[in-house]
């Protein structure tokens, strides 16, 4: 295991039983070609080829377009052809700060190979080689990755959120983080990755943020997404990352991102530059 492990492992995929799913001139997302078949059984509604599925054209604005959908997606997560939708809404981008296409369900982002946004954030005590870095244990109980370590905090970015917005909900949901300190949240880098995983294609980007926290400030579990907290030494967070797949997977790219930015992860590094490539890669 090394660190070029990790980023290797997110840019993994192939879009070779992939087919673009287009909305007018727009690449909404990659559909797998099994998937794109069953699409066929409602009609005009997406207009499926044999390497492309076109969104109905005279659907003219993103909310009839996210309505169509939302009632195709329901019959087929009925009949077990998709997950399990989650009732939270994720805009359809082509890129990142264009306007949305439409909406659509959280848990089929990946099966539609839609380009999923959100945040990590780091949680820092100290300074120099005193720091020390706030690291989530996932709930046991959660569906993906349980008892997994994670980032301070992390999550998906919905619909009729600005970045902002998510930034302050999801500290205060999963961590207990009060309003004026979590304001304090320095954005300072985006990673980016491609995915193949067995229910589709993962394209995502994130943005990364710092926090420092007073030493006397202990984050605390609220909607049960965290196990529970720990405060890590950063060269003992280094070693996890370096050595095993204790973390999940994207938050190892974070760690990664940090670990570079503060000179913990230096030129002299034979992986340096296919790290930094790495961690920015652009979506298929």
């Amino acid at each position: 295991m090394a660190f070029l492990d990790h980023i290797r492992a997110c840019n993994a995929y192939s879009l070779g039983d992939f087919v673009p799913f287009r909305v007018g001139p727009a690449k909404a997302g990659w559909i797998r070609r099994e998937l794109s078949l069953e699409l066929r059984r409602f009609g005009s509604l997406f207009h499926v080829f044999e390497d492309l599925v076109h969104l109905e054209p005279n659907l003219r604005t993103a909310a009839d377009r996210t309505e169509a959908v939302a009632e195709a997606l329901a019959v087929l997560a009925e009949d077990g052809v998709i997950g399990r939708l989650r009732g939270e809404m994720y805009p359809v981008i082509e890129s990142l700060g264009a306007e949305p296409l439409f909406e659509i369900d959280r848990g089929v982002a990946t099966e539609f190979g839609i380009a999923n946004r959100g945040f990590h954030l780091n949680g820092l005590v100290g300074e120099g080689a005193d720091t020390r870095m706030w690291v989530a244990r996932r709930a046991l109980t959660k569906s993906t990755f349980p008892g997994r370590l994670d980032n301070m905090v992390a999550g998906g970015h919905p619909a009729g959120l600005s970045a902002r917005e998510n930034l302050l909900k999801e500290c205060a949901e999963e961590a207990g983080i009060p309003e004026d300190l979590a304001a304090r949240a320095i954005p300072v880098s985006m990673v980016s990755y491609t995915m193949e995983v067995p229910a589709g294609l993962r394209r995502h980007a994130f943005w990364s943020y710092d926090l420092r926290v007073p030493a006397d400030f202990v984050p605390q579990p609220v909607d049960g997404e965290v196990h529970e907290f720990l405060l890590m030494p950063v060269d003992e967070v280094a070693r996890i990352v370096e050595t095993s797949d204790e973390f999940k997977y994207n938050c190892n790219l974070v760690i990664i991102d940090w670990l570079m930015r503060t000179g913990r992860l230096d030129p002299e590094h034979p992986d340096f530059h296919a790290l930094s490539v790495g961690l920015h890669q652009p979506w298929p």
